[in-house]
């Protein structure tokens, strides 16, 4: 997942004299830096607009690799951890781990207010009443309880958390929109101010 921001030497040094010519490689890459700067910010609100309740780790999980006058290429990425789940929620696709992936049944679950399930690492059961089976085709975490004449219950199992192996996902986070039109929106804007400050150091 990345996105390189190049610039075209050859229009941005026409008709500019030798030494203006000489601070564009260098203004081009600070521009860069900048715009890449301000979109991983953007990017950080963009997730809580199309993504439910991200997590702040999802929020910070985009890096910026700055340019430098002799290449003028920088690039926003995601962080390897990241882009391992956030990945098929930019392009979707079927994500398979080659295990069992827990799926909350929200009804039941107990979820974080990000809308994960609580403790996950210290194990999925929860209660003493709950255990891992297969009922009626579904294996997941199981719950028993009471069924009594005064309840609306009609089963003495619920379900918590069912098991899987694959999971498909549709797009939701347009990640490449997203960064096109802000670079466009920005970059110009931020190399006018990068050059005309390089060229008064220059003097």
């Amino acid at each position: 997942m990345k996105i390189s921001v190049k610039n075209n030497i050859k229009e941005a040094t026409r008709g500019l004299s030798k030494i203006h010519k000489e601070q564009v490689p260098f203004a081009t890459s600070n521009a860069i830096n900048i715009t890449l700067f301000q979109l991983r910010k953007e990017m950080a609100k963009q997730t809580t607009k199309h993504l439910d309740r991200p997590t702040p780790f999802t929020q910070k999980g985009f890096l910026v690799e700055t340019a430098k006058k002799t290449t003028l290429v920088g690039m926003l990425f995601l962080k390897e951890a990241v882009e391992k789940y956030l990945r098929f929620q930019i392009d979707g696709g079927t994500r398979s781990t080659g295990k069992y992936i827990p799926i909350p049944y929200k009804p039941n679950a107990r979820l974080n207010k990000f809308g994960n399930i609580i403790g996950k690492r210290s194990g999925l059961i929860k209660k003493s009443n709950q255990f891992i089976g297969e009922v009626n085709g579904i294996l997941g975490v199981w719950e028993r309880r009471k069924v009594s004449s005064s309840t609306t219950a009609k089963s003495p199992l619920k379900l918590v958390i069912a098991f899987t192996k694959s999971v498909n996902y549709k797009p939701r986070f347009p990640f490449y929109k997203i960064s096109e039109m802000f670079t466009k929106n920005k970059f110009d804007k931020n190399f006018t101010r990068a050059f005309n400050k390089a060229v008064k150091s220059s003097r």
